[in-house]
Order: structure tokens, then sequence, then C-alpha cells
């Protein structure tokens, strides 16, 4: 599959499922519940109260993990480049939201003057909120992504104990619609976007069937699928489907 979604075998294009506002509705309230009774309930209430606030959000920004990406130390530079790329892909230019546990931004890189004045502006802006001391940063920044309906902006592949904890097949397909990768370079971060079509087996208008495999699923390693065709059918008979393995 080319970027698009396009089949490089047999050049029919995937479609995009939809996934049900109600769906993500219920699925908010439900990782709320959780999240409360897996942090003190009275620090998750009042993310949810500045959240409402302050909110809402066109991206997310895991900043941990973002902060981190290849890098010995948590670099605030780092952080600030791709907290500067989302805000110019934003339609109403607004910053996103900068979830950051409380440590990162009281001691080492955030005691720097600069650093200091950054996330100072962070905070007039109203788009960073500091996670209280023994808090899981996991639960908040998710929470924002999915009741804000916006993008998330991490490498985190959401594996862990925490997101099995969800048990459900929504999840993925969330996951699938709002995360947002990246990459560094010399030039700055690239922003690697959810794909315009859902990755579940469909069948064409033309009568392809694309099943995607389990072999690959990120940057490096792109989803690798199958595309099942047939040959012109004729009247007299129903030719074999014919299988290519193409890459994503």
């Amino acid at each position: 599959m080319d970027e698009d979604g396009v089949c490089r075998r047999c050049g029919e294009r995937l479609v995009c499922i939809d996934i049900d506002p109600s769906e993500t509705e219920d699925f908010a309230k439900s990782l709320a519940a959780l999240a409360s009774q897996r942090e003190v309930k009275a620090d998750f209430l009042g993310f949810q109260e500045w959240l409402e606030r302050n909110g809402p959000f066109d991206a997310v920004i895991d900043a941990a993990n973002v902060g981190l990406y290849n890098q010995k130390n948590f670099s605030l530079f780092q952080l600030n480049s791709v907290v500067n790329g989302m805000r110019q892909m934003s339609r109403s230019n607004k910053l996103p939201l900068i979830v950051l546990h409380s440590r990162r931004v009281k001691s080492g890189p955030a005691d720097a003057p600069n650093n200091k004045k950054l996330i100072e502006s962070w905070r007039r802006a109203g788009t960073l909120y500091a996670t209280p001391p023994g808090s899981n940063d996991d639960w908040y920044w998710l929470y924002a992504a999915v009741s804000c309906r916006s993008l998330v902006v991490t490498n985190d592949e959401m594996r862990d104990h925490l997101f099995q904890l969800l048990g459900t097949s929504f999840f993925p397909r969330w996951k699938e619609k709002h995360q947002v990768r990246l990459t560094f370079s010399r030039r700055g971060p690239a922003f690697h976007m959810p794909p315009p079509y859902s990755r579940v087996i469909q069948e064409s208008e033309g009568g392809s069937w694309h099943i995607p495999t389990l072999t690959g699923d990120d940057i490096e390693a792109p989803r690798q699928w199958i595309c099942a065709t047939r040959n012109t059918i004729r009247a007299s008979s129903r030719p074999p489907l014919r299988l290519s393995q193409v890459g994503w």
C-alpha cells in the first residue's frame, strides 16, 4: 500500500471506516472511571476540571516520550520543536496540550534559564499540564486525547499493562486513527500522521480483497498486506484468486 491506501498491486484504494461518536464518548467515560481507580481520585478529577476550562485541544503530546526519544537526557528543545510543528499544522493555530510529569518541570533541564521561560510561557498559555507526584502520566494524555477527540503525538506503542487494562476492541481502532508518530533528523521532526484508510480486511469495488498481516506495524517496518485478486471473470467460469503480498 502507498501512504494514501492505494494498492501497488491492483491499483484499488482502501476506504476509511468511521468511528461512531457514541463509542468514543463511552470509551472516554470508561477510561476516566478506570483512571480514577488507578490514580489518586482527587488528582484525576482535578485534571478533568482543568481540561474542561482549558480545552479542547487539536492535539495532545506525550511530552516525556517525545522529549526522551533518541536522547540520553530529557530534551525540552526537542519537545518544543514538536510543539511548534503541531501548532503549525493545527487549523486553529492553537498550541497542543503538553502533558508532562511535575518532576520534569521543576528540576534537571527545566532549571536552565531559557527552559524556565519556555515552561512559563506554556503555563500562561494554558497548554501545559504537570501531572502530580506519584502519578502515571499515560492516563492523563490518553484521556485528554480521547475526550477532546484529538490527535495524540507519541511513539509509545501502547502495549504495556496499562493499555491492556482497557480490554476493548475499540482502543486499537481509536489508536489507528489518532496516533501521530515521530522521527527526527537535522531538519527537525517529521510527523507520521494516521493513515487515511482503515487497517482491516476490505473488499474493493473491483472485487479485490486486501488483508492486513501481523508483519510490521511501525515507521521502520510498515505493515504488510495481502492482495487477493481475480483474473478477468468469464461467463463460463469463476477464476481462482491470485494472492500477492504488498508493503504498506
